[in-house]
């Protein structure tokens, strides 16, 4: 759990569409051509000052090819400007911090077929005061 005033990402990770498990191959269909789409999953944590408080924040997702060594802007996400607050999707959990999950549905692109890629996630307050970065698993892309 967080300071009262800090958040962190904890969580970062590829799945199939519409699910929530960690996959590797995020687009593999068992008997099946790849799909075109898979999830990318995040989950942050708020102190219980900071997770009602409206502070704003920015939220990244960069798409790394390892197999190219290159960002893939079309399979990034945001930066995306939100805010620590209920109505931004920030719930209380029992110990009084707050807790986000989101998840984003990520294109493919079919010319990277059988790339490797991680994902680098990114918060930071507008001010600069909180900071957290997390890495995703890696995986290939069918």
């Amino acid at each position: 759990m967080p300071q009262s005033n800090d958040a962190e990402l904890t969580e970062l990770f590829t799945a199939a569409p519409n699910t929530d498990v960690e996959n590797n191959e995020p687009n593999a269909v068992l008997g099946g051509p790849p799909d075109n789409t898979f999830d990318l999953r995040l989950q942050a944590v708020a102190g219980n000052t900071l997770g009602a408080s409206g502070a704003a924040y920015t939220l990244r997702a960069d798409c790394i090819d390892e197999t190219t060594s290159e960002r893939v802007a079309s399979m990034s996400v945001g930066p995306v400007n939100q805010n620590f607050d209920p109505g931004d999707g920030w719930q209380q959990i029992a110990d009084g911090s707050y807790k986000k999950e989101q998840a984003a549905t990520i294109n493919r692109v079919a010319a990277r077929s059988n790339h490797v890629f991680r994902y680098v996630g990114s918060l930071v307050s507008v001010n600069g005061d909180v900071v957290s970065f997390i890495e995703s698993n890696k995986f290939i892309m069918l």
